[in-house]
């Protein structure tokens, strides 16, 4: 079982209408990075993310889930496991290999760790980490962040081939404030 994002999730889960107003920064060389949104049309996702940076992979790979730093992928380079096109040019693919390099080397982030010993993947936290900040958004009608801090998470542990199944409800002391008409 995969831990970390594929690209696909990734994609997917930052083109959630709950996640609109994420983007990312896009630099070229010679240019000041410029924040971009991420586009609401069709449009494949590596023809506005690629090429990028070393710096933006790093940060990309880590918003996946790996523990990943602009010299880890130097290395990368260096010992030859990743051969970008050119320097500091950074494709989906090369982004790819370095991921899957990190997933078998089991370099996470701090979550992602987590997900691998609760037996679930970080798509599987981060998509019902998201249903319940929706879910409690619409019942109590203002925007309840989707942040760990403010949910109790449940987790089913794995059983045979299935993994794990996480949810989350509210805090409590987070439920009251809302009920009193405090904000969170």
């Amino acid at each position: 079982m995969r831990i970390a994002l594929t690209f696909d999730e990734y994609v997917e889960l930052k083109q959630e209408p709950r996640l609109k107003g994420v983007g990312f920064l896009k630099s070229e060389p010679g240019k000041s990075p410029v924040f971009e949104p991420l586009p609401e049309d069709d449009e494949p996702a590596e023809s506005w993310m690629f090429p990028m940076t070393t710096a933006q992979a790093a940060n990309h790979l880590r918003s996946r889930g790996y523990d990943c730093k602009p010299q880890m992928l130097e290395l990368l380079v260096e010992n030859g496991v990743v051969r970008p096109s050119q320097p500091d040019a950074w494709m989906r693919a090369d982004v790819d290999l370095a991921a899957d390099y990190f997933e078998d080397a089991e370099i996470f982030t701090p979550y992602a760790a987590m997900c691998q010993t609760l037996g679930c993947g970080y798509a599987d936290f981060l998509r019902a980490l998201c249903a319940a900040a929706e879910r409690e958004s619409q019942k109590y009608g203002r925007r309840i962040p989707a942040d760990d801090q403010y949910f109790v998470m449940h987790r089913v542990p794995p059983r045979d081939d299935r993994p794990a199944v996480i949810s989350f409800t509210l805090c409590e002391d987070i439920r009251e404030r809302l009920e009193r008409g405090q904000e969170v």
